[in-house]
């Protein structure tokens, strides 16, 4: 009885090492959001990382998009009026306005306010690494880490913290393709440093 209780041991002490050893690791928490909603500040995301002369990268905006959209989240991009002014390549800008990927803030109006109503009603997550200090009064849930995402752009890829995905997928009508793919091909002479990036 002895001996068969040892080598029961001996087979299973392994395998419950690899568990427990498994279990102690740290894990990537992906935190699911109830809604799929997800609201951008496009200016915020825009300006964010080097800029082109003294004007923002419109590709941030488009990289951080079609990471939400891949997840399955509906997203509403608003940005400033002034947004145009400060862009690197305007009539991108103009066009995604025009087919109402990016909904524009009226003119002498802080686009914070429409972005928090926005996710306040449709119960979504924020995208913006802004800190929204003069709007926590009027939305208190501002502070909760969960519905403000920050992100970090690395290369053409996007990351968020947490990394939020919804609970349930918005049903998607037709395949959506990338916002301009052709800004997303690469070079064989880049080097993707994003495999590098560990969250």
């Amino acid at each position: 009885m002895a001996a068969a209780l040892a080598l029961l041991t001996n087979a299973l002490y392994p395998k419950m090492r690899r568990i427990v050893e498994k279990r102690l690791q740290p894990r990537r928490v992906k935190v699911r959001v109830p809604q799929d909603v997800a609201v951008v500040d496009a200016s915020n995301v825009v300006m964010h990382g080097p800029k082109v002369g003294k004007k923002g990268r419109i590709e941030n905006l488009l990289v951080v998009i079609n990471a939400l959209r891949e997840r399955g989240f509906e997203v509403y991009a608003i940005a400033d009026a002034s947004l145009r002014h400060k862009v690197d390549k305007p009539e991108v800008l103009e066009r995604l306005i025009a087919k109402g990927v990016v909904l524009q803030a009226p003119a002498s109006t802080p686009a914070d306010y429409f972005i928090l109503s926005v996710a306040d009603r449709e119960y979504g997550i924020v995208v913006s690494n802004d800190v929204f200090k003069e709007w926590r009064t009027l939305f208190p849930w501002i502070k909760d880490k969960y519905r403000l995402v920050r992100y970090m752009i690395v290369g053409k890829t996007a990351y968020f913290y947490p990394d939020v995905r919804p609970k349930k997928k918005r049903k998607k009508v037709k395949e959506e393709e990338p916002l301009c793919p052709q800004l997303f091909k690469r070079s064989e002479e880049d080097e993707d440093y994003s495999k590098y990036y560990v969250m």
